[in-house]
């Protein structure tokens, strides 16, 4: 095994996230004795059987018989390579990994990752010639003063890399030929398009250009707006968006996000507004927090999204109408996800980017410190225009609505007098309040809507949802602790509890004889570590293993050999000893037989056989303590 990522670096990270802090935000957790428990996401856990261990920054599974740290954990729940679930812990605890770590990321990420990259610098090319049209051609004029006319300066056009597409069908294609780009490698990033002809034309044209770039501000889709005014602006869509390619998922991706990643994760909290420009001005105005959706609705993969960098999130959508319906129908994912969510509605049906360049700075920071909670928004929403008190019957319409989305927070049994949530109390209080209606009656009808939608589930809802989108089951290949041998088990129960005694065995234990692909497999990081010259206790080996499999093994070894160690009759120096000679022995006799069987054959020669049987006889009388200077 080479250490291409330093192992170092993974350590560095691996101790840098809290593993409470990491599973509490994707699981209601309750500490029980010294650790904390939840229920598991990977199957139908009624009774939290997920056990997560602050001491040993561990987890561990006991029905699924899954375990591991904080890169197994976000490697499993979003179905994600370890490459990526470095990169993106890296991120989330704020530590910034070298050009040639990132690269290495890259490499490891793909088996194609010279053809990703690839695009990736297509993608660059392609922005970066957009970008200096819309700033230095005079073509581009009429795209700039309407930019500058929205109020947007200079720097925040540059900062955002906005572009321009000419109205030529080639403009493009015949920039692209002279840097000896081929049209295949544009059609792939969605730059062009391929014609009925089998030929191509630019898929942008006569359109400002905002590029939408990933979380580490590599450009990986366009968005197109028309530049009002012009004579072909009423026979177009306003705008027009990248269709999914190799590089770019609309719904795992979000607008500004590049720029605002840092100030997110300092600020704990996340702006999300609907347009490009609101976006911009945003920044503009110091909210550099703030992000959008890239012409889709926000998904329940946004929200996994935010929450790698931030707890809670500002919906300031339009004050419109639309903008009012678009916040109700979300309400509901932030509610399952249970995430500090805070709503925000604007004056006079203003967007965000025209109301800061009409009220400024401080009014909005005004307005984002009114933000109510989102389950106070549904009250105040479903309760409008009606006394609660008077009209029953929109009343129980109202209720049912309310009721129905705190029914959709997952996995809490918030009836319970243990599991309640302070917050949810809160909310029932005020809803009997409201509708003079006893809590205890508030809380029998969500318990019925609670029972209700659980027999709608599907038995595959149980599973995590990954990054792709797609259900993410857990790992079909289980490597576990009853798989390995006894003798296999308590030498590594030896190396995770005392880690001082490995160098002596990898010295006298012979790795052959072990009795699986997993303990040889285990073995080899640890002859990796001890010659690159890492320590080799339990972490710095936990943050060296990539595979779940074996995260998840070791953790069950770990917890057995803890049991061992709090036995004072168990001497793991004698133990490794007699385990070493042992399997000495064992092999030994291995090779006796095999000589034995040579001989058996009759293929060798009478000298041959004769020197064959010295060697036999050598050996036994060394393992008796008879050997002779004679026989060395």
């Amino acid at each position: 095994m080479s250490f291409i990522i330093d192992n170092e670096v993974k350590d560095r990270v691996r101790t840098a996230v809290d593993i409470v802090d990491l599973v509490g935000s994707y699981a209601e957790l309750r500490r029980q004795g010294r650790g904390f428990v939840a229920q598991c996401p990977w199957h139908d856990d009624r009774r939290p059987s997920l056990q997560v261990n602050p001491d040993r920054q561990s987890w561990k599974c006991w029905v699924c018989d899954l375990g591991g740290d904080v890169f197994s954990w976000v490697m499993q729940r979003e179905g994600i390579s370890f490459p990526e679930a470095l990169r993106m812990l890296a991120e989330r605890a704020g530590i910034t990994l070298e050009p040639m770590q990132r690269a290495a990321l890259s490499n490891l990420s793909s088996a194609n990752g010279d053809e990703k990259k690839g695009l990736y610098d297509t993608m660059f090319w392609v922005v970066q010639q957009y970008h200096q049209h819309f700033m230095n051609d005079p073509a581009a004029a009429a795209a700039r003063e309407y930019m500058k006319g929205r109020g947007l300066s200079e720097d925040s056009l540059k900062k955002f890399r906005v572009g321009y597409a000419p109205e030529g069908w080639n403009w493009l294609l015949d920039r692209a030929k002279e840097a000896t780009i081929s049209p295949k490698s544009l059609e792939s990033v969605n730059a062009v398009v391929k014609n009925d002809r089998g030929g191509h034309y630019d898929r942008f044209r006569g359109r400002i250009l905002f590029p939408i770039s990933d979380p580490q501000g590599r450009p990986i889709a366009l968005g197109g707006r028309i530049v009002p005014g012009l004579s072909n602006d009423r026979e177009q869509a306003k705008y027009i968006n990248s269709t999914e390619t190799r590089l770019y998922s609309k719904s795992h991706q979000l607008y500004g996000l590049d720029q605002a990643r840092d100030p997110i994760g300092k600020k704990k909290q996340a702006i999300v507004v609907e347009g490009y420009t609101d976006v911009m001005m945003c920044h503009q105005f110091g909210f550099n927090n703030a992000v959008a959706v890239c012409g889709t609705a926000l998904s329940e993969s946004h929200i996994r999204l935010l929450r790698r960098y931030c707890e809670s999130v500002i919906l300031l959508l339009d004050g419109d109408e639309a903008g009012q319906r678009r916040t109700n129908e979300i309400l509901e994912l932030f509610v399952a996800a249970q995430m500090d969510l805070r709503v925000l509605t604007l004056p006079g049906g203003l967007d965000p980017c025209d109301f800061l360049i009409q009220s400024g700075a401080p009014a909005m920071e005004g307005m984002l410190n009114t933000a109510v909670d989102a389950l106070e928004h549904k009250i105040e929403v479903e309760c409008r225009g009606f006394d609660p008190l008077v009209d029953t019957h929109r009343a129980t319409s109202a209720l049912e609505e309310i009721l129905g989305t705190l029914a959709k927070i997952p996995k809490v049994d918030i009836l319970s007098e243990k599991g309640a949530s302070i917050r949810v109390e809160q909310i029932l209080g005020r809803l009997g309040r409201r509708f003079g209606l006893q809590a205890n009656q508030l809380k029998d009808r969500l318990r019925a809507l609670r029972l209700e939608s659980s027999k709608r589930s599907t038995p595959s809802s149980a599973n995590s949802v990954g990054a792709s989108g797609k259900s993410v089951e857990p790992p079909q290949k289980i490597v576990r602790y009853t798989d390995l041998s006894p003798v296999d088990r308590e030498l590594f129960e030896i190396f995770v509890s005392y880690p001082e005694l490995v160098p002596i065995a990898l010295e006298q234990f012979p790795s052959a004889s072990l009795g699986s692909e997993a303990a040889r497999i285990l073995m080899q990081i640890y002859v990796d570590l001890e010659l690159a010259g890492y320590e080799l206790h339990f972490d710095s080996v936990m943050s060296a293993v990539e595979e779940t499999s074996l995260k998840s093994l070791l953790v069950s070894v770990e917890e057995a050999a803890a049991k061992k160690k709090s036995f004072s009759n168990w001497d793991a120096q004698q133990r490794l000893h007699s385990l070493c000679e042992r399997m000495s022995k064992k092999d030994q006799q291995v090779e006796d037989q095999q000589r034995m069987r040579i001989l058996e054959s009759k293929r060798l020669n009478e000298q041959e056989e004769i020197d064959l049987l010295q060697q036999v006889i050598v050996q036994a009388r060394s393992r008796h303590g008879l050997l002779s200077p004679e026989d060395s």
